[in-house]
């Protein structure tokens, strides 16, 4: 189950008769000004409140004491209270079904017990949205009220149950909500992700179903084949928005470790302290945003040492066993750690290193491998070598000459194979403002395209040299 929105309200009672008795007092209703004395809207959190939207109080900066559900959205036409330090335009909430923690939940048993007070700063190390936090707990303002992720949910939980024995009141309330568009995101489609990439609308459908069923995927191809620049725009046509916050990227290499990647040491001012690595601290951040997709990219995948880099997340990535159910200490073994529902990995691998070792069976088994071909020959990459200036002559001989070279390619099974073909994406640059389209084209074929053969046939120089004649003749 996802929350759409649970609220956690800083409450000062002791002292004020408006909350401690009548119909404005603690439980029954919330109310807050509208702004703050300097003018900030630091109080905005109340009008993102929802009718069935669950409260809890944490009352004179001491303990959570109760629990409620919001009746209503905010009135913005209260009138604060005479007498009190809040009056004029305020917010006000009626709850209902009010219920005391009995026993409270003391705050510090949150903020200073582990393994709740790592975990909530990982939290909010990891940028989770919407939620107000400041490490000077005596602080009495701020945000009158804060989200409440799925994360915070479980932490407080938990810190409850561990205290008190049972379950905190009314926490299997909250039911399934549809996503959410960002507000500052463009809506993205298939059809704009067609108009940038050379895949087909089925292929491109094909893909995102699969990732949808196995939240884990590998492109794979040979080099040139615009697995990089695809990524991004698979990602954005999975999320249907082209939000750039919600996709994280790395590149494994040898030297990448675990402590990267999940969790380790790393010096401070102070000597050394146990810092999230950066997929933990995505997942953290995605947690705390259920309603939108988040997709964690992963270059080179297979150039790391894949069993020592993930871990325990070898089992967590799964697609079946996403979620707290399946939570378990990582190395550190302070705090349990799932990979949420709504994370999507995407690692991208050339078939065409061959330094590299065979992907591990392990691997395989969880992510769905997808493969992307050399669209040479495609009626697109002819169209986009004409729309950047490309004569039509020059065009045909590039689409006809290194197509025959990736049929040898592919042929050669002995040395190469279909996973070294010379993909369209060296051709995708514009010629230069002082190049024409011949000298563009002789340039890439000298410096990428000619060392790339050299590679390929490094026992028999000679003919990535005759190959280099071949691709350049009569130009």
């Amino acid at each position: 189950m996802t929350l759409r929105c649970r609220a956690w309200r800083r409450l000062l009672v002791r002292g004020r008769e408006d909350r401690e008795a009548g119909e404005h007092a603690l439980g029954r209703a919330l109310w807050s000004p509208q702004k703050s004395k300097s003018g900030g809207d630091i109080y905005a959190n109340m009008r993102a409140v929802k009718p069935g939207d669950v409260v809890l109080h944490l009352t004179d900066n001491i303990a959570f004491t109760g629990i409620s559900v919001a009746a209503e959205f905010a009135n913005d036409r209260f009138r604060g209270i005479d007498g009190t330090d809040w009056q004029g335009d305020c917010f006000r909430i009626t709850l209902k079904e009010f219920e005391n923690l009995n026993p409270p939940l003391d705050r510090d048993k949150l903020f200073k017990t582990e393994p709740y007070a790592t975990e909530l700063k990982e939290l909010i190390d990891g940028g989770a949205k919407g939620l107000f936090f400041n490490s000077k707990l005596d602080l009495n303002q701020g945000a009158y009220l804060t989200e409440a992720t799925p994360t915070l949910v479980s932490i407080l939980n938990r810190a409850y149950q561990d205290a008190a024995g049972k379950p905190l009141p009314m926490i299997g309330r909250e039911e399934i909500s549809e996503p959410e568009a960002s507000a500052d995101a463009e809506p993205y489609s298939i059809e704009d992700a067609l108009k940038t990439l050379f895949l087909d609308k089925q292929e491109i459908e094909d893909i995102l179903l699969l990732w949808t069923a196995k939240k884990n995927i590998v492109l794979q191809g040979p080099p040139g084949v615009g697995k990089s620049f695809a990524a991004e725009k698979l990602a954005f046509a999975l999320m249907e928005e082209a939000e750039r916050n919600r996709v994280g990227f790395v590149q494994f290499h040898q030297s990448y470790s675990y402590e990267d990647f999940v969790e380790g040491f790393r010096p401070t001012d102070k000597g050394f302290e146990l810092k999230a690595g950066k997929f933990v601290q995505f997942c953290r951040k995605a947690e705390a945003d259920p309603n939108n997709r988040y997709v964690f990219v992963i270059d080179e995948i297979n150039r790391g040492n894949l069993s020592k880099i993930l871990g325990e997340l070898m089992l967590l990535i799964e697609s079946d066993k996403r979620g707290p159910n399946w939570a378990m200490p990582v190395a550190s073994g302070n705090v349990n750690f799932h990979v949420p529902p709504n994370v999507y990995i995407m690692g991208l691998m050339n078939t065409a290193d061959r330094s590299l070792a065979v992907v591990d069976y392990a691997l395989r088994r969880r992510f769905a491998f997808i493969d992307l071909k050399p669209k040479i020959s495609s009626a697109k990459f002819a169209a986009f070598l004409a729309a950047n200036g490309i004569g039509i002559d020059l065009s045909s001989a590039l689409i006809g000459r290194v197509a025959v070279l990736n049929q040898e390619i592919v042929r050669d099974t002995l040395n190469l194979g279909p996973g070294f073909a010379v993909g369209h994406s060296f051709f995708c640059g514009k010629p230069l403002a002082s190049e024409t389209d011949t000298a563009w084209y002789r340039r890439i074929v000298k410096t990428e395209i000619a060392p790339l053969l050299r590679e390929y046939w490094f026992d028999t120089p000679q003919r990535a040299d005759e190959w280099e004649e071949r691709l350049l003749e009569g130009l």
